[in-house]
C-alpha cells in the first residue's frame, strides 16, 4: 500500500536559472550551504515547517524545455529518501524507472521507498508536473517506479506554488504544451523527518 499525501502551501518567487544542481546538502536551521541566489527562495519554502533541524538536500534545474518534452522524470514515481553515499538522482543508483545503474539491495530499496518519513518541498515557475493524493495498492518498483499502480485522475501542480509531498507522494513530469524555460526547486528534508500534518 502506497499513501500518497501532498498539500498545495503558497507562492513563492522562483529565481530565473539555467543549469543543474543535484540534492546539495544544507543545513535547515542557517541554510549554510544554499548558494546566495538561492537562500531567498529556500527561506520562503521552508518557512511553514514547524521543525527547521538537520541537513536537507536542495535541487536546482532550469533550462529551455522543448514543446513535447518533459523537464525531468516521465511516469508516475515516487522519489523516496536519497541516502547519501547509497543513493543517487537524476540517473544511475536506483533512481530512473528501468536500472540506469545499480539496482538497490531489498533493503536500501524499503528504506528508500516504503519510508513514511522525510518527504520534500517543490516549486516550479510553470506548470508541467502531475500529483496524486490517496492511498494506493501495490508497491513502488525498482527506481520508485509507480507506473504499475492504478491510479485516480490527479491534479496539475500550480506554477510558483510550493507544495509539500511526503516520501511516497507519487508524481510524474508532463510534457510541456509550449517551448519555455522552466525552473524546478526541490528541497528533501531530513532522513527523520516526520510527516507533515493535513
Amino acid at each position: 500500500m502506497i499513501e500518497s499525501i501532498s498539500r498545495e502551501l503558497y507562492v513563492v518567487d522562483v529565481p530565473k536559472f539555467i543549469g543543474e544542481i543535484q540534492t546539495l546538502e544544507f543545513d535547515l536551521n542557517t541554510l549554510k550551504g544554499v548558494p546566495k541566489k538561492f537562500k531567498n527562495v529556500v527561506r520562503q519554502m521552508i518557512k511553514i515547517l514547524p521543525i527547521k533541524t538537520g541537513n536537507a538536500f536542495l535541487t536546482v534545474d532550469g533550462k529551455l524545455v522543448k514543446k513535447g518534452v518533459s523537464h525531468r522524470r516521465g511516469g508516475a514515481h515516487i522519489d523516496g529518501n536519497f541516502i547519501p553515499n547509497v543513493t543517487t538522482w537524476g540517473g544511475g543508483g536506483g533512481w530512473k524507472v528501468g536500472g540506469d545503474g545499480r539496482t538497490l539491495t531489498p533493503e536500501v530499496h524499503k528504506l528508500s521507498y516504503e519510508s513514511k518519513t522525510r518527504g520534500m518541498l517543490i516549486v516550479s515557475d510553470y506548470p508541467a508536473c502531475k500529483g496524486w493524493n490517496g492511498k494506493f495498492d501495490g508497491k513502488p518498483n525498482i527506481g520508485g517506479d509507480c507506473s504499475h499502480i492504478e491510479l485516480n485522475d490527479g491534479f496539475l501542480l500550480k506554477p510558483n506554488k510550493v507544495y509539500y509531498g511526503n516520501s511516497q507522494w507519487i508524481h510524474e513530469s508532463m510534457p510541456l504544451d509550449v517551448d519555455v524555460h522552466r525552473t524546478l526547486v526541490r528541497i528533501n528534508l531530513p532522513m527523520d523527518y516526520p510527516t507533515l500534518n493535513q
